[in-house]
C-alpha cells in the first residue's frame, strides 16, 4: 500500500543509448518535472463542412522527453549526479585520513556525455502501487545550485531524454545510510585573491574570505544541441545530444559593506570564486565532509549600490564564468565524502 508521499527516483548510467538499465542509485528529491514533450502537426487544409480542425489530420511529428529533479545538498550521493553533469569524475582516498575520499569533477572536452535511465515511481491515489515511468537516453544538460541564508543548499539537475518505458517493473529503492544535510551554517565563500584549484586528493585553497554574501546561485549549461531527430528514428532522438559551448553564470546577493565588488565590476577585474559547504562532524582528524564549487575566473555584471529606504542596502551582482587560460578547467566540483566510489 502507498500514499502520495511514496514517490521515488532512481537512475543509472546506460551501456547503450536509450536502452533500459535497472537503476541502482536513488535520489531523495524535492521536486521533479520529468515528462513527455511531444510536437504535433495539424493540417491546415480546407474542405467543405470542416469548421474546426479534424482529428484525422493531426499527427505526431516529434517525440521528445526530458525534465529535471531537485535535491538537497547532502554528504553522500551527489557525486553520481555531478558525474552526469560533467561527463566524468574521479574518486581517491584522502591521504593520511581513514575512511575519507575526494571526488573531483571537471567538464569533459569530447562528445558525448553519458546517458542514463531515470526511472520514477508515482503512486496512484487510494493506496495503489507506485507506477513506473522510465525515461531512457537521458543526458544531463546542466545543473543549478542555490544557496540561501538560513536554508539547505539545493541542486537542480536538468536532462534531455530519448524515450519512455512504462512496462518495466519499478526498481526497489535504497539509499545511503547516515546521509546528513549540508547547510548554510557550514557554508563559506571566497571572492578574489589567489586560489589554488583542487586536485584529486586536496580541496582548493587560498582566496579572500567574503563575509557579506547572503545568497548565491549558479547555473551550468552544457550547451547540448537540440537536433538528432533524424529519418528512421520514429520521431525520437537517434543519437545523444552533442556538446556545445558550455556556459556558467550566477548571482550574488551581498550586503553593501565595502566598494570591493563595485570596483571589480567597474574595472572588469577577473576574480576567483570558491563556494564551500562543510559538515561539522569529521570523517577523520581535520577532514570533514565537504562540497566545494570552484570557479577560477569570473567577471561581475553589476550592479551599483542603491538606496533601500530604511532597510540594509544590498546588491544583486550577476557574474559570468570565463576561461582565464591559466587553470586546467573553467570549473571544478570537489566532494569529500565517506563514499569510496562515485
Amino acid at each position: 500500500m502507498t500514499t502520495q508521499l511514496d514517490t521515488q527516483i532512481g537512475f543509472k548510467k546506460e551501456t547503450t543509448f536509450g536502452e533500459f538499465i535497472t537503476p541502482d542509485k536513488f535520489a531523495e528529491f524535492l521536486t521533479e518535472d520529468l515528462d513527455r514533450q511531444p510536437t504535433y502537426a495539424q493540417s491546415a487544409s480546407q474542405r467543405p463542412g470542416a469548421i474546426v480542425d479534424r482529428a484525422d489530420r493531426r499527427v505526431l511529428v516529434k517525440d521528445e522527453y526530458g525534465g529535471s529533479f531537485t535535491v538537497e545538498g547532502t554528504v553522500k550521493g551527489l557525486g553520481a549526479l555531478f558525474e552526469a553533469a560533467f561527463g566524468s569524475g574521479s574518486s581517491n582516498a584522502v591521504p593520511a585520513a581513514s575512511g575519507a575520499y575526494q571526488q573531483l569533477f571537471t567538464p569533459v572536452t569530447t562528445d558525448y556525455l553519458p546517458s542514463y535511465t531515470i526511472q520514477k515511481g508515482i503512486p496512484t491515489l487510494g493506496g495503489g502501487a507506485a507506477q513506473p515511468h522510465a525515461f531512457l537516453g537521458c543526458v544531463c544538460s546542466g545543473f543549478e545550485l542555490n544557496a540561501t541564508n538560513a536554508a539547505v543548499p539545493t541542486l537542480k539537475f536538468n536532462f534531455l531524454g530519448k524515450d519512455l518505458d512504462t512496462a518495466t517493473a519499478l526498481a526497489t529503492a535504497s539509499y545511503p545510510a547516515a546521509n546528513e544535510l549540508l547547510s548554510f551554517t557550514g557554508g563559506s565563500i571566497k571572492i578574489g585573491g589567489t586560489v589554488v584549484v583542487p586536485t584529486t586528493t586536496a580541496l582548493a585553497s587560498g582566496g579572500t574570505d567574503a563575509a557579506n554574501v547572503r545568497e548565491v546561485n549558479f547555473t551550468w549549461d552544457n550547451g547540448l544541441d537540440s537536433n538528432g531527430f533524424n529519418l528512421g528514428g520514429g520521431g525520437k532522438r537517434s543519437r545523444k545530444p552533442a556538446l556545445g559551448k558550455r556556459t556558467g553564470s550566477g548571482t550574488l546577493t551581498v550586503e553593501y559593506t565595502a566598494n570591493t565588488l563595485r570596483d571589480a565590476y567597474l574595472a572588469q577585474t577577473s576574480l576567483a570564486l570558491v563556494l564551500e559547504f562543510e559538515y561539522p562532524v569529521a570523517l577523520d582528524t581535520g577532514v570533514y565532509p565537504t562540497l566545494q564549487l570552484v570557479l577560477p575566473v569570473i567577471q561581475l555584471e553589476g550592479d551599483l549600490p542603491k538606496a533601500n529606504g530604511t532597510d540594509v542596502i544590498t546588491q544583486s551582482i550577476g557574474f559570468t564564468l570565463l576561461d582565464g587560460g591559466v587553470a586546467g578547467a573553467p570549473i571544478y566540483v570537489a566532494i569529500v565524502t565517506a563514499e569510496s566510489a562515485i
